[in-house]
């Protein structure tokens, strides 16, 4: 018996005792390692190629004048004079307060608006929800030169369908240009990009409000509790955290406004619908001669503005999200 038990233990193909399957282990975690590796390397290298590098060669750049087409010019390295003179531009600070109160007064808008939106199109007595649901989504698809093009022809001031309707009613004496005015030009850029943009925001809290059990609404009409406190003391503190990441990314989204501009206005009429976005691109492009350096130390500092703003809104949004939670948690 002890023979067989020896013989059996000193086999060859047995595997000897004190951790010794440790280098198969190795071997197995380093070959999902490089398969994982060599799965992931196509995404690495598009997002090394056209995110990371672009990323890293306009701080490069901002600190050079260059006009982005001589090679040569790319030496003439001026440190921080770009950044220097971009704050001594008036321009550039009307881009930024513009930007400011664009994505401020675009989320103030769009959010409360496709959250009501989103109630209404979850409740269960509404009919034709996927008629509604398409309708207001319709405008997020629409291309943005579309989009301009045709606010374009419903504000025309001389054969515009909007002066048309508010004549025809009597409610104005004489047509308004609302995108040739400096007072009203870029609020109607804002209203125009809430209408292209909001679409998207009510189905993100259509899946905000897929998370709400719908016992707590039958709770709630048990015991009498009217729309306003059902949405006050349950919707709210429910959706609270999903409401900080909407807000973050409506506000990141209209921070980038670009396109709607170009179509509707080019910034104009002067420079009163000027954004960052359009102050770079004509630095860049537009406005000869070329200053590739200045456009990508307006952009660096831009991204540095924003990145500071989005922090102290998403501070906020933090603990008005918890006192919200607190509210709830005490009512209930």
């Amino acid at each position: 018996m002890d023979k067989t038990i020896e013989s059996s233990s000193s086999h060859p193909l047995s595997p000897p005792v004190g951790g010794t399957r440790t280098p198969i282990r190795l071997s197995r975690k380093v070959s999902t390692g490089l398969w994982i590796f060599l799965f992931l390397l196509p995404f690495l290298l598009l997002f090394g190629a056209f995110t990371l590098w672009p990323l890293i060669a306009t701080v490069v750049f901002s600190f050079f004048d260059w006009n982005g087409i001589d090679a040569l010019s790319a030496q003439n390295f001026v440190g921080l004079g770009n950044y220097l003179e971009l704050l001594h531009d008036p321009l550039f600070w009307q881009s930024f307060w513009n930007t400011l109160l664009f994505s401020v007064a675009n989320t103030a808008i769009k959010l409360p608006l496709s959250l009501f939106l989103a109630i209404i199109l979850t409740r269960k007595w509404l009919w034709f929800k996927r008629f509604f649901r398409t309708i207001f989504f319709v405008p997020i698809i629409l291309p943005i030169a579309l989009v301009g093009q045709i606010f374009t022809f419903l504000l025309n001031p001389s054969n515009g369908a909007l002066n048309g309707f508010l004549l025809g009613i009597g409610l104005l004496k004489q047509p308004i240009d609302l995108l040739g005015n400096e007072s009203t030009a870029l609020w109607a850029v804002i209203l125009i990009s809430v209408w292209q943009i909001f679409g998207q925001y009510m189905l993100y809290w259509m899946a905000a409000l897929q998370n709400v059990p719908e016992e707590l609404y039958e709770c709630a009409q048990i015991d009498r509790v009217n729309p306003w406190q059902q949405f006050l003391y349950i919707t709210l503190p429910m959706i609270a955290p999903m409401a900080v990441v909407i807000t973050l990314l409506g506000l990141v989204n209209a921070l980038h406004v670009f396109g709607v501009v170009v179509t509707l206005t080019s910034g104009g009429p002067g420079t009163s619908s000027y954004v960052l976005s359009y102050y770079i691109y004509q630095a860049a492009f537009q406005n000869l001669p070329f200053r590739y350096g200045y456009a990508s130390a307006t952009a660096v500092l831009f991204v540095v503005l924003a990145a500071i703003f989005v922090i102290i809104q998403w501070r906020l949004g933090r603990d008005n999200t918890a006192s919200t939670r607190q509210i709830g948690g005490g009512h209930a």
